[in-house]
């Protein structure tokens, strides 16, 4: 999945402002103080969604209890599936919001379909996710979910 965020992000074609800045010196930190923010404040919200989704899923998603260390089956890989699918919608999210790593840059669907590989990894990646949540069974230990 990283591999895919990489290369997402790696076909972002270059900005004017950051061509024609200044270059950095060779001390200087790759990672700005913005992006530092961004980095941590995606990591405490992701353990934090997840850890209640761990701990506590079972009571507000309304799904039944999973049985420590019982063989897979997709009835107790309920919980856990969902776990996954939403660690994976949550770094494709933060795809997107990783686009924008300026200061005052809040909009983050700027120039957002400009970059048709960027768009085209995006489906992609939610439809492999589709696929194995749906189809993958007890090969990937992921149970078919619905909409709902």
């Amino acid at each position: 999945m990283d591999t895919f965020a990489a290369l997402a992000l790696a076909t972002e074609p270059p900005r004017e402002d950051i061509i024609n800045g200044r270059p950095y010196g060779k001390n200087e930190s790759i990672l700005t103080d913005v992006m530092w923010r961004n980095v941590l404040g995606q990591a405490f919200f992701q353990i934090i969604v997840l850890s209640i989704f761990l701990f506590a899923g079972e009571y507000f998603m309304n799904i039944p209890p999973k049985v420590p260390h019982a063989h897979w089956t997709p009835e107790n890989g309920f919980h856990y599936t969902m776990i996954f699918n939403t660690f994976v919608f949550m770094q494709i999210f933060n795809e997107i919001n990783s686009r924008k790593i300026g200061e005052s840059e809040f909009n983050v669907f700027a120039d957002f379909f400009d970059n048709m590989l960027f768009i085209i990894i995006l489906v992609v990646t939610v439809a492999v996710q589709i696929l194995l949540i749906q189809y993958g069974g007890e090969a990937v230990k992921c149970s078919p979910l619905t909409v709902q």
